[in-house]
């Protein structure tokens, strides 16, 4: 599949009713677990009820949605959603705390959805290599070493399951990172045509594009 192919398959993926398109309950829930956990760290239940509340999303859904989508710790407190203190290959700074992402792409859908600049190091399946970066809204610097790539599943709307965190992983998370260059990429997803390889430009077109799909009920 070409990148081309791909950014087709995203938009029509993230448009109105398309498979990314949450519906206004669950988006703004979304965003509000995002930041509540990169601006706050671990959520405590209690914590998660006053931002439904305050969010004027429906508590039942909410929580039927939380208990599926989230991580928790041995105290039962929120600690994963996108955003997590778990730790996996794709470690943040956000505001100088270290927290990590669910995926490759999350570090860039998570710049626009907090609107902050997010430094990024991350290890590449199979060789173990390091990519590093900064991302902001106003794009991407420090990009080390600078052909690095991003991989991402192309999905259609009846391939995306996000019924659970698993299911996001597996749809997902297990087939998005960065590679040092498109070689080893490529090397990577040897025999696969549903992975498709951006140059960071690109990708974060790609990450401006599902933030916009995520915040598309936000509060003007």
């Amino acid at each position: 599949m070409t990148s081309v192919d791909a950014t087709q398959a995203i938009s029509d993926l993230t448009r109105r009713g398309g498979g990314l398109d949450l519906g206004p309950g669950p988006a703004r829930l979304l965003v509000g677990m995002l930041r509540l956990l990169a601006q706050e760290g671990p959520v405590t239940r209690e914590r998660a009820g006053d931002m439904v509340a305050d969010l004027g999303i429906d508590r039942e859904q909410a929580d039927e949605l939380l208990e599926a989508w989230t991580e928790h710790d041995e105290d039962g407190d929120i600690v994963g959603l996108g955003v997590t203190y778990n730790p996996t290959a794709h470690q943040m700074t956000v505001d100088g705390v270290r927290m990590w992402a669910w995926c490759a792409m999350d570090t860039l859908i998570y710049a626009f959805v907090l609107d902050k600049q997010i430094t990024v190091e991350s290890k590449s399946p199979g060789s173990g290599g390091t990519v590093r970066l900064q991302v902001s809204p106003a794009g991407i610097t420090n990009l080390d070493p600078v052909y690095a790539v991003i991989t991402w599943p192309a999905r259609d709307s009846d391939q995306v399951d996000i019924s659970s965190k698993a299911a996001i992983w597996g749809t997902f998370c297990h087939h998005s990172f960065f590679f040092r260059s498109r070689a080893e990429a490529e090397q990577w997803a040897s025999g696969r045509d549903d992975v498709v390889i951006l140059a960071m430009d690109v990708g974060l077109a790609v990450g401006h594009e599902l933030a916009a799909a995520l915040l598309r009920y936000e509060p003007s």
